[in-house]
């Protein structure tokens, strides 16, 4: 594949413009440190080992993950500075978590309950080793995370345990990432990252400990959460590809690129009104947002019903057969994890090929 002109590669596939994901990487380090903040960027996005090393090289303090099965092949990657963002409770996920633990004892892991907690206290006691905390707060989602109400005496009792070192809190507000008005995010943003910050400092207070982590953020809030006193750093995820979703909320400044894209190839033209394309349900995960072709225009994918293979394309001048189309997907994330690999481009050549590792990584 290397050589070869993007147009040539097989579809449906996941194009990564590398020069473009380069000014986003570079973009919001450059951010974050004109304001003093860390970057722990979240791989739950891209999923690949060569995307985290790039955003290491480039300046980021670690990288944020989601599932310990996640985290090991990262480990096992020589990937270093983890933090697991979501509770790990299972027995098989403790288990893989002490794998993860003995190649990168630096880890940091959230935890949101006194019944995890004894059981991150037994683990380290097992390992001989303190594991390294941070209280998750629940932002308001209820998904995970303690209640203001609790999360106090649960820091207390991470930082009087024996084998848990308090590190510092997490408060990530999913819900607020993709709120279309800048002023109504900037708001809902600001006061629930103040009311984390007092929290953290009557912590600080409480325990003598002294410059407490406090992490979360994302691409919708990086902006107005590097503005936060309390805020050390941030874990924005979906910059570094960007997708429909996120170019159609409001920003101060419209900082990152379309680094990627789908290519998708017309593969039946027998109506009037529309073509079929090879890139259906399985190759594009749905939303209620509709990926937006940029390589013609005046085409629209459609989500009516095609199969899990195909899709609808329609528009007044419609492309023939063996052409193919060009789009930013809906939502970055879940896309990602329906391919194996990303083809790399510079002007418009494949130079690279890369495995997204983490794909399928759901334990």
């Amino acid at each position: 594949m290397i050589g070869k002109h993007k147009l040539e590669l097989d579809t449906p596939c996941l194009v990564i413009d590398k020069n473009k994901l380069m000014h986003n990487i570079e973009t919001m380090q450059k951010f974050a440190a004109a304001k003093s903040k860390h970057v722990r960027p979240h791989a739950k996005t891209h999923k690949c080992v060569e995307i985290c090393q790039l955003q290491l090289d480039a300046g980021s303090i670690g990288i944020s993950i989601t599932k310990p099965s996640e985290a090991y092949e990262l480990a096992k990657a020589h990937i270093r500075h983890l933090l697991i963002t979501s509770p790990i409770v299972t027995k098989h996920k403790l288990a893989t978590l002490a794998k993860i633990i003995k190649l990168a004892p630096e880890t940091m892991i959230v935890v949101d309950s006194e019944a995890n907690l004894t059981q991150l206290n037994q683990l380290g006691s097992e390992l001989n080793r303190r594991i390294n905390l941070l209280v998750d707060i629940d932002a308001g989602i209820g998904r995970t995370g303690a209640s203001f109400e609790t999360a106090f005496d649960l820091a207390l009792s991470v930082h009087r345990n024996a084998n848990t070192t308090l590190k510092g809190i997490q408060c990530y507000a999913g819900h607020f990432q993709h709120i279309l008005d800048n002023e109504e995010r900037k708001q809902a943003s600001a006061t629930l990252l103040n009311k984390a910050g007092k929290l953290k400092q009557d912590i600080e207070s409480a325990t003598g400990l002294v410059n407490l982590t406090q992490t979360g953020s994302g691409t919708g809030t990086y902006e107005i959460d590097s503005n936060i006193a309390s805020v050390t750093e941030i874990q924005p995820g979906s910059y570094t590809v960007m997708d429909k979703e996120y170019f159609d909320i409001e920003y101060s400044a419209g900082h990152f690129q379309p680094a990627m894209t789908l290519l998708t190839s017309v593969i039946s033209a027998n109506h009037a009104s529309h073509v079929t394309v090879d890139a259906g349900t399985k190759a594009l995960y749905k939303e209620a947002t509709h990926p937006q072709i940029i390589s013609h225009d005046s085409l629209s994918y459609e989500w009516h019903y095609f199969g899990d293979e195909h899709g609808k394309v329609t528009g007044e001048s419609l492309p023939e057969i063996g052409d193919v189309i060009e789009m930013i997907v809906p939502h970055c994330d879940p896309t990602i994890n329906l391919h194996d690999k990303f083809y790399v481009i510079e002007n418009d050549i494949v130079v690279d090929v890369w495995d997204i590792a983490l794909r399928g990584k759901l334990a």
